[in-house]
């Protein structure tokens, strides 16, 4: 035999599956996906920028973002602590250095306030590290409004380090700190954000500008505040807004995620559904594993498995054949949809598995595949219950409708066969003694044999049933038989159910046939399907809430990442993370330039500009502006000069690059800062003719130890060093520092080495450059014995502390950013397992049930007698059996109970089925297997006909199907040369019109009806091994396609009459190459069935 795999045809619908986000890069990423919220674009949002529109019109969806947008801020609560934390060790330190040089009294104040906060910073911090999930909703709400009074309270403390007077460049780099943090750090709206940093700005320049100041100027050094303060706003402005982004983002992928994983699971629910309902969940367990897996063996896989002590049950409708010529297909098909769908509740409630639905005969079986010691018992109630069920169908045609039940138990071998159109069927001796059992009893009556009676335990009446004197096969087997006169203990007394049904509802108001009790089950499915759309919303918005705000549980960054360099464990999942990187993200290198433009405004209000300041920082900040301009250039704008646009877009896809640009900015930076600080040149001195007198101690004796001594100690205008505050260059380097953590698509580590470089460049310049105009500064402000501590030294450990505070804040800006990364795989993930579990289900479902049937049913549930059904005018059925498979089954030991007879049979239909996939084939549906008989139709695919048509074009299809029975005839051939076997195909074909449907919408089970069938059926039964026998109707519409006919003769066909019947020889082609005689033609006889 060859190798196969199981088909898994419909994986390619994975593809087709997942979700595509579509949309400009440019235009606001809101507008991606499938299941996109609508932007309100009322109100002050419809002055915004497109890109800057946040809100969601749908008020329910702003809430629960912002519930999700709060809890997600609070992760920063941690390291907004940290910052508070450090910058008031580092204000305690400063204040210890000052306190022996001052007046206590001057301090205590202060340093009270900082010791106090302190304590309550390292309470609050133990709480939310230790008891985040305990804390009250409210007490997180009060957290950043306590952070933002901390940050007021160093500042007033940092103002009053020193005795008056307060200058206005006082606490400027714990401001600038501060205003970023509090858009960064704190779970707020953006105008709340921008409130409270107007308000800290205010503060600010309200203590420092209403205070008397020993100099002028004060009105230049206030306006480069503001400046600074605009500044420090508009970046934490820019990072609110990459971090909303980013944040809404991961909210609607979430959302949608949520949303395609929910309807994949319904649908997977409702396949699974389908399918359980057709085969035990063992087996499609099994099935579905093994769905796309190669099987090397030399067979097939067969799903069969043997059960011991089973009880199978045949019921046939007595009188089906009367009712069939008094109506029409579809009615008899509506008919025996009704009663077939009672049955298959009465099988639920007496843990019954069907197995088979054949014609106008119901059976199945209890035991297996879950065992149970009183299968016998709830066979025999089953038995019962259809008995009184068909009074209803008797009564509604007035007619003598009955049902006719056997049961025997026994061992059984379970599972499917071959590998399409699978149904789940029982194979052995015992279910063939079962079928006698059937039809050796009488209407109205439940036959079962004595091995079924040593089951019963007493609980029924029972009377001799003399079946050995109806059926042959039951005498052969020596099987005596009974009829059930009596149910001794009603249901459930003597089964499993009678503890369940004690704790629920009394035996005595349980009614026998159950009819009424299924009934309210109908009744409570009707209600329940009605409020489905409300269920589903319901739990949508409570699945929706778990996934945003329940995912803590589900795992950490710590457990996929390093904790030092955050860079993921596996190099592709990093790899992802840094490809994921969007083009928007890019206009944060915008920060960059933005510092320069307002820190060259400025300067020149605070410091007295040279020729080298004068053209290095515009020319600095042009530079960066045009470099900004190029990367930003794809992003915001669609058209431009396509050579540029090329070179920006080649950019933007090498990392590399982009990095490379950051350095050359921050190189320009810094080249441009450093010169800035020649402000004291000979151009400048040229132009004032006063010397000034100066003590001869202090700033001499400073400038002389500084390593600019040559420049510092020349003579000064005393304007020009009035106009001189150099400490405002730490705070350009402070608010550079910010615009380097705005940056959001560089890593924190390139940040931390770009932030301690800066920091040691800026270090350098205060502890060098400028160290003389510092102390001379301090000197002409505070006065020597005032002001002991060298503001350099101040200054450099400020730029330190705020340093460091912004390597732990973009510590946990990369933290959030791979979390966010995280959590999208981890949705991802979800919805691939779904999409797979989908795909897998929804290929098995179309191996039970034909596609264009399959789809009608994985919809909303159905009601168990709602009706599918279809007429066809033009159809044709092949039945196409190996008469001599059953010399062949044996249950022997060497056979392994039948099990490997049944494995070759496997190994047959399964080379039918696989001819099924070849394309001249595609009009040909296989319907089901009956034993080892194997039945095909064709002409069900095609929705309308053309009345105009031609015999060939209409009948097409029949051609293809009478192609198809010849090469069954040629497989089974080329099987039986492999297997040393001599197995003979009997095949029957008709054409016509017939009905098409499902009996059963919750077991669905899909058939057809009507007297086409039935001729087919009677062509293979009365036919002859290793012929194909057609009736004359069929045999003049294939001689159109030059298949050549033999007469057979006269065949009496029950229910029709004797009819003219025809062996088919071949096509005309292969006939003329070959000599072979033709079959069955001295057996020209009569044959009757």
């Amino acid at each position: 035999m060859k190798k196969t795999a199981l088909k898994d045809e419909e994986l390619d619908m994975r593809e087709t599956g997942k979700h595509n986000s579509t949309g400009d890069e440019a235009t606001s990423f809101l507008s991606r996906g499938e299941t996109e919220l609508k932007i309100d674009r009322s109100g002050l949002q419809r002055y915004l920028p497109q890109c800057l529109q946040f809100a969601f019109a749908e008020k329910s969806a702003e809430s629960l973002y912002r519930e999700y947008y709060r809890i997600e801020k609070r992760r920063n609560t941690g390291t907004l602590l940290l910052v508070l934390g450090l910058v008031d060790v580092v204000l305690l330190v400063t204040y210890g250095a000052a306190f022996p040089l001052r007046d206590a009294g001057q301090l205590v104040g202060q340093i009270a306030f900082l010791f106090g906060a302190l304590l309550v910073l390292s309470i609050v911090f133990i709480v939310v590290r230790c008891f985040a999930s305990a804390l009250p909703s409210r007490l997180w709400d009060c957290i950043p409004f306590l952070a933002w009074i901390v940050q007021l309270g160093h500042l007033v403390c940092d103002m009053w380090l020193f005795s008056v007077p307060r200058m206005p460049g006082d606490s400027v780099a714990w401001a600038l700190l501060y205003t970023y943090t509090v858009y960064l750090l704190l779970p707020l709206r953006l105008s709340v954000c921008l409130g409270l940093s107007l308000v800290m700005a205010f503060v600010h320049l309200l203590l420092v500008g209403v205070l008397p100041k020993p100099i002028d100027f004060t009105e230049n050094q206030l306006g480069a505040n503001i400046l600074l303060f605009v500044c420090a706003n508009l970046l934490g402005s820019l990072s609110y807004f990459f971090l909303e982004r980013r944040q809404r983002r991961a909210f609607l992928e979430t959302r949608q995620s949520l949303e395609a994983k929910l309807v994949l699971e319904e649908e997977s629910q409702e396949q699974e559904r389908l399918l359980l309902s057709v085969l035990p969940q063992h087996v499609a367990a099994e099935i579905r594993e093994d769905l796309g897996a190669v099987v090397t063996g030399q067979f097939k896989k067969i799903y069969m498995s043997r059960h011991e002590n089973v009880s199978i049950l045949f019921a046939d409708i007595v009188g089906f054949t009367a009712i069939s010529s008094t109506c029409t297909a579809p009615e008899l098909v509506k008919i025996l949809n009704e009663l077939f769908a009672r049955f298959d509740k009465l099988s639920d409630k007496y843990h019954q598995l069907r197995i088979k639905i054949l014609g106008d005969c119901y059976y199945c079986i209890s035991g297996a595949p879950e065992e149970r010691p009183d299968h016998a018992v709830l066979c025999v109630h089953m038995g019962l219950s259809m008995v009184e069920a068909i009074k209803s169908v008797r009564e509604k045609t007035n007619s003598g409708v009955d049902m006719r039940v056997g049961v025997h138990t026994g061992a059984i071998l379970a599972g499917v066969m071959g590998q399409r159109q699978w149904q789940f069927d029982v194979y052995s001796r015992d279910v063939v003694l079962a079928n006698k059992m059937e039809s050796a009893g009488l209407p109205g009556r439940v036959h079962i044999s004595e091995k079924t009676l040593g089951f019963l335990k007493g609980e029924f009446e029972v009377t001799a049933g003399e079946g050995m004197t109806r059926e042959e096969a039951l005498r052969s087997a020596g099987l005596e038989t009974y009829f059930i006169v009596k149910v001794l203990k009603p249901y459930p007394m003597g089964t499993l159910d009678e503890k369940t049904e004690q704790n629920g509802r009394s035996g005595n108001n349980e009614k026998e046939n159950g009819l009424e009790e299924l009934l309210d089950e109908e009744d409570e499915l009707s209600n329940l399907t009605g409020h489905g759309d409300k269920s589903f919303e319901e739990d949508y918005k409570a699945r929706l809430h778990e996934e945003l705000l329940g995912r803590e549980a589900k795992g950490h960054i710590r457990n996929h990442a390093n904790p030092i360099t955050l860079f993921f464990k596996d190099p592709k999942l990093e790899t992802e993370f840094r490809k994921a990187k969007d083009a928007v993200s890019l206009v944060s290198i915008a920060g960059l330039p933005l510092v320069l433009v307002f820190c060259t405004a400025a300067y020149f209000l605070v410091m007295s500009g040279s020729i080298f300041s004068i053209i290095c920082l515009p020319s600095g900040s042009l530079i960066l502006v045009l470099i900004a301009v190029f990367c930003i250039l794809p992003v915001g704008l669609k058209a431009g000069p396509p050579a540029l646009v090329r070179m920006s877009n080649n950019f933007l896809k090498r990392p590399g690059l982009r990095l490379a640009l950051i350095l050359i900015m921050v190189t320009v930076w810094c080249v441009v800062h450093v010169l800035s600080t020649d402000y004291e040149n000979s151009w400048t001195m040229s132009s004032f003719t006063t010397p000034t007198v100066l003590p001869p101690s202090n700033y001499t004796r400073n400038a002389t130890n500084s390593s600019s001594a040559s420049t510092i100690n020349q003579p000064f205008h005393p304007l020009t060093r009035e106009h001189n505050f150099p400490q405002y260059l730490s705070y350009f380097c402070v608010l550079e520092l910010i615009g380097l953590t705005v940056l959001t698509h560089l890593s924190h580590l390139v940040k931390l080495l770009l932030t301690v470089a800066i920091t040691v460049v800026q270090g350098v310049v205060n502890v060098s450059l400028v160290q003389g105009a510092l102390d001379y500064y301090d000197e002409r402000t505070y006065g020597q014995s005032n002001h002991d501590i060298s503001h350099s030294i101040t200054l450099t450990v400020i730029v330190v502390a705020v340093a460091v505070c912004l390597i732990l804040i973009n510590r946990q800006l990369e933290v959030t950013s791979r979390r966010l990364f995280l959590w999208q795989k981890a949705v991802e993930e979800q919805r691939e397992k779904v999409l797979d579990m989908r795909v897998k289900n929804e290929a098995l479902v179309y191996n039970i049930l034909p596609p264009h049937v399959a789809k009608h049913f994985l919809g909303k549930r159905k009601k168990d007698e709602e009706l599918y059904s279809k007429s066809y005018d033009s159809v044709g059925v092949l039945f196409a059996a190996m008469p001599n498979f059953s010399d062949f089954y044996t249950e022997d030991s060497v056979n392994n109970q039948g099990l490997e007879c049944l494995r070759f049979l496997n190994e047959v239909i399964s080379d039918y089925d696989a001819l099924l996939e070849q394309q001249r084939f595609k009009d040909i549906i296989k319907i089901k297997t009956i034993g080892s008989t194997y039945m095909a139709a064709s002409g069900l695919t095609d929705d309308s006909c053309n009345p105009n048509a031609t015999v060939k074009e209409k009948w097409a299809h029949l051609a293809a199907l009478t192609e198809f029975a010849l090469t069954l005839k040629e497989t089974l051939t080329n099987i039986n040369k492999e297997s040393f076997n001599n197995f003979l195909l009997r095949m029957g074909i008709n054409q016509g019109p017939i009905t098409a449907g499902v009996i059963g919408a919750r077991k669905p089970h899909y058939d057809m009806w009507g007297n086409t069938v039935n001729v087919a059926s009677r062509m293979e039964s009365t036919g002859k091994a290793g012929c194909i026998q057609v009736v004359e109707e069929t045999a003049r519409i294939l001689e159109e396609f030059d298949y050549v006919f033999e007469q057979r003769g006269m065949v009496a066909v029950k229910g029709k009459g004797n009819l003219m019947t025809y062996y088919l020889l071949g096509r005309k082609s292969d006939l003329k190459n070959s000599a072979a005689k033709p079959p069955g033609a001295e057996n020209s006889q009569v044959s009757t069935s």
